[in-house]
C-alpha cells in the first residue's frame, strides 16, 4: 500500500494558519555559540605559555548569559571580599606595635590611586569565581624592596609560562610580562628574559603576580571555576530561551496543530481554515467547518483526504519550559553553594526564619570562610609581612553576620559575668577595636575584678562610684538647668 502524504499546519490563537515548513525557518535560528577564539593561540610555542584546561574568555563571557551565574558570582565576591576588613593583634606578640598598624593601614587605604583595596580585592574574586584565577598586580618603589601599591589584572587577559615563574598579559598588539612574587630575580617587562635582581632599570622591571586559583587536580597552573559542572546547564538554559523566539515575537501561540493526510494545504484550503477561526466560530460556536482539498499528484489512488485537527495545550507547555529553566537555575546555584535568596531569588513555598540563618550560617562555614582563609594568608604573608615589614598585626576581613543580637549579647554578658572574657575580648569578637587601658583587659566576676589586689579592687570600685557620683550631679544640674 502507497504511503500517504501528510502535511502540517498550526492554527495560532489569533486564527492565523502557519505550516510546518514555515515554523522550521526560525528554529533555532539563534546566535552563534562558536567558542571565541584564543587570542593567545600563536604565542604559546612562541614563549613558552600553557594553554589553560578551558578557554578563559569563553569563561569570562558566561556571566553575559546566565543572570543566576552572574548574581552567584558578584555576591560570593561580595561576601568575601566586600563586607570591609580591620587589623587585629597578631596571637604571637604580647606587646603589638602600633607604628606597624599605622603602615599597614595607611597602604591598604591608599594602596591605588583610584581603587579602595576592597574594590581591587572585589574584582580579583569575580575573576576567581568566572574563571578559577585571580591576579593581584604587587608594585614596589623604584629599589625594588618596599610595596608601594595594587592593581588587579583581569584573570582571562593573562597567560602562564611553563618555569610558573613568569605570567604574560596581552591586549591586543600589547604584550607585557610580570614575574611570580617573591621571586629573587629580575624580569625584563618587554621580553621576559631573566636578569640578576637590581640590574635593570624601574622602567625596565616587570611587576610582580600574586596568583590565586581554585585548584583543580588536572592542572598545576590554572584553576577552574565553582561554574564548570553546570556548564550544559548554562547552555540548555541560553537553549531554551532563544528557541524560536523570534517566531513567538511575530506571531501568536499555536492553539491547534493541524494534520492533513492525503492532499496538500493550498491556499485555497488554508483560506477556509483561516475564515472559520477567525470568522464563523466567533458568530456560533457550534458552526461546522466543511473543508475542501487539492488531493496530492503522488496519491491520486490512495485513501481518501483526511483532517485531523489536535489542540494543544500551551499551559502545560509553558509549565514545562518554566519547570525547566527552575531546573537550571538550581543547578548553577548549587555549583556556586549560593542559597536561593541570598542571590535575591524567592523561592516560593520555602521556609524563612531559622532556615534562611542556618543555610546562611552553612554558606558562610563552607563556602565563604575558606575562601577568606586563603585571601586573609595571602595578604598577611606577602603584603603585611614581606612587602611592608609588618608582623605585629594580622589583616582580617569582616564575616557575614549571622547572630542573632539579642541571644549574642545575652551570650557575651553571661561570659563576662563569670569572668570568661574581658571587655577587650568582647570588643574584638563584636569587630570593634581594643581599648588601650589595662582595666579593659582584666576578667571580672559579677562586676569584680578577678585578677587584682584588694587594694586594687578597692581603688578600682572607689573610683567607679566616684564616676557615678558625678555623673549624678552632671545630670542635677542639667535638670536644674532646665527648670
Amino acid at each position: 500500500m502507497r504511503r500517504m502524504a501528510v502535511t502540517k499546519a498550526y492554527v495560532l490563537q489569533d486564527g492565523e494558519v502557519i505550516s510546518e515548513s514555515y515554523l522550521e525557518k526560525y528554529a533555532l535560528k539563534t546566535e552563534s555559540k562558536q567558542i571565541p577564539s584564543d587570542q593567545f593561540s600563536e604565542f604559546y610555542d612562541k614563549y613558552g605559555l600553557i594553554t589553560p584546561l578551558y578557554n578563559l574568555e569563553a569563561l569570562a563571557q558566561l556571566l553575559e548569559i546566565n543572570t543566576y551565574h552572574y548574581r552567584a558570582t558578584k555576591t560570593k565576591a561580595r561576601d568575601v571580599a566586600g563586607l570591609g576588613w580591620r587589623l587585629i593583634p597578631s596571637e604571637e606578640v604580647e606587646e603589638p606595635d602600633p607604628e606597624q598598624k599605622d603602615i599597614a593601614q595607611t597602604f591598604l587605604k591608599y594602596c591605588n590611586p583610584i581603587l579602595t583595596f576592597t574594590e581591587i580585592t572585589d574584582r580579583v574574586m569575580v575573576d576567581f569565581e568566572a574563571t578559577g584565577n585571580g591576579y593581584y598586580e604587587v608594585i614596589r618603589d623604584n629599589e625594588g624592596e618596599k610595596v608601594v601599591g595594587l592593581e588587579h589584572i583581569p584573570a582571562h587577559t593573562v597567560r602562564i609560562h611553563s618555569d610558573m615563574e613568569r605570567y604574560v598579559q596581552i591586549r591586543g598588539s600589547r604584550k607585557v610580562w610580570f614575574k611570580r612574587f617573591g621571586l629573587d630575580k629580575d624580569v625584563h617587562v618587554i621580553t621576559g628574559e631573566f636578569f640578576e635582581k637590581g640590574t635593570l632599570k624601574p622602567e625596565e622591571r616587570a611587576n610582580e603576580i600574586m596568583h590565586l586559583k581554585n585548584y583543580t587536580s588536572r592542572s598545576d597552573y590554572y584553576g577552574i571555576p565553582d561554574i564548570i559542572p553546570a556548564l550544559p546547564a548554562i547552555l540548555a538554559d541560553r537553549e531554551q530561551q532563544e528557541y524560536n523566539i523570534s517566531f513567538f515575537e511575530n506571531h501568536a501561540i499555536p492553539a491547534y496543530a493541524v494534520t492533513i493526510s492525503g492532499a496538500e494545504l493550498d491556499e485555497e484550503t488554508e483560506r477556509q481554515i483561516k475564515q472559520f477561526f477567525q470568522r464563523d466560530l466567533k458568530k456560533n460556536n457550534h458552526s461546522t467547518l466543511v473543508l475542501t482539498a487539492k488531493k496530492s499528484d503522488t496519491d491520486y489512488d490512495s485513501e481518501p483526504v483526511k483532517f485531523e485537527f489536535h489542540a494543544l495545550n500551551t499551559e502545560i507547555k509553558e509549565a514545562s519550559f518554566r519547570m525547566y529553566r527552575q531546573d537550571n537555575r538550581d543547578e548553577v546555584l548549587s555549583a556556586h553553594g549560593v542559597p536561593p535568596y541570598r542571590a535575591g531569588i524567592t523561592v516560593e513555598g520555602s521556609l524563612g526564619g531559622s532556615t534562611a540563618k542556618e543555610s546562611t550560617e552553612i554558606y558562610k562555614q563552607s563556602i565563604i570562610k575558606p575562601k577568606q582563609e586563603m585571601l586573609e594568608a595571602r595578604i598577611n604573608r606577602f603584603i603585611l609581612q614581606e612587602g611592608l615589614g609588618v608582623y605585629d598585626w594580622v589583616f582580617k576581613f569582616n564575616e557575614i553576620d549571622t547572630r542573632d543580637e539579642e541571644k549574642q549579647i545575652n551570650r557575651l554578658k553571661t561570659l563576662f559575668d563569670i569572668g570568661a572574657l574581658s571587655p577587650n575580648m568582647i570588643r574584638e569578637e563584636l569587630g570593634e577595636e581594643r581599648v588601650e587601658d589595662p582595666n579593659m583587659d582584666r576578667h571580672f566576676i559579677y562586676g569584680r575584678p578577678l585578677d587584682t589586689t584588694k587594694e586594687e579592687t578597692r581603688a578600682i570600685l572607689n573610683s567607679l562610684k566616684e564616676l557615678h557620683q558625678e555623673l549624678i550631679q552632671i545630670a542635677t544640674k542639667d535638670s536644674q538647668g532646665k527648670d
